[in-house]
């Protein structure tokens, strides 16, 4: 299959994926692009990057605390690896 088949292919899913979770949603081409394929990029990108961060915290180089105030974790160098 050519690659922008693939590509095309690939964004029809994500669309279709937030239309089922969103079925009142309707858009512009720009709309669309800015908020749906980008949202729906982002939330497949956030278990990513949390895996990252794990992977980077269990091995030492990256160390996570908190915030005064904040619920989320926040993560930083861990200068005691280098």
């Amino acid at each position: 299959m050519c690659e922008w088949k693939e590509r095309v292919d690939s964004v029809a899913r994500e669309i279709e994926r937030y239309l089922e979770s969103h079925p009142q949603a309707a858009d512009s081409l720009e709309g669309i692009t800015t908020w749906w394929v980008s949202k729906q990029r982002i939330r497949h990108e956030l278990e990513v990057v949390r895996a990252a961060l794990e992977q980077l915290t269990h091995s030492g180089i990256v160390m996570s605390g908190s915030v005064t105030g904040g619920n989320d974790p926040v993560y930083r160098l861990n200068n005691k690896s280098h």
